[in-house]
């Protein structure tokens, strides 16, 4: 598993998932993992979030909890989209702010749940890891009680977000 440090780059599936469970502590846990938290600008204006989303990351932004990148054009987003289709702007926007940010020296991990934008930045050479990822860093590192674990396992389990069988197991208890 990855150190803890760096930027993660969220696209919109956790943010999504992290509302829905109404749970936007989880941010605060990631950033006392040590890590600084980033939206890409296209994430922020994503037709696919709800008002309950925005106003999460409205308040996420106020309290400093996590930062815009508005490193990308439009035109630099289209274009990657073009070259791996099937994914949303967000995930065009996440992959490439990793991209600079890394080229600027700054250690960017892209926090994708999707399987087309996990492989794009996979054949990129993109660090990724999805959100069963990060609660699997909180678990191993104590971050989250394991009953804790097992009421956000659940959670996330009733709600419309998908991963893949198995992701969720080992989180809670089991560890």
């Amino acid at each position: 598993m990855p150190a803890c440090g760096g930027t993660l780059v969220f696209d919109a599936s956790t943010p999504i998932a992290i509302s829905y469970i109404r749970r936007p502590d989880m941010f605060d846990l990631f950033r006392n993992m040590g890590y600084e938290l980033a939206v890409p600008s296209h994430v922020e204006r994503e037709e696919l979030i709800g008002a309950n989303v925005r106003a999460m990351i409205r308040d996420l932004l106020d309290r400093g909890t996590v930062r815009i990148v508005r490193a990308n054009s439009r035109k630099e987003v289209l274009d990657l989209r073009a070259n791996f289709h099937g994914m949303g702007l967000g995930e065009c926007d996440a992959i490439l702010a990793c991209i600079k940010m890394r080229r600027s020296g700054e250690g960017a991990r892209c926090v994708l749940d999707d399987k087309k934008p996990r492989a794009a930045a996979r054949q990129i050479g993109i660090d990724h890891v999805g959100l069963a990822g990060l609660l699997g860093e909180l678990a191993s590192a104590g971050a989250v009680p394991a009953s804790e674990m097992d009421r956000i396992v659940e959670a996330l389990r009733r709600s419309s977000f998908y991963m893949g069988d198995g992701l969720l197991d080992g989180l809670g208890c089991g560890i």
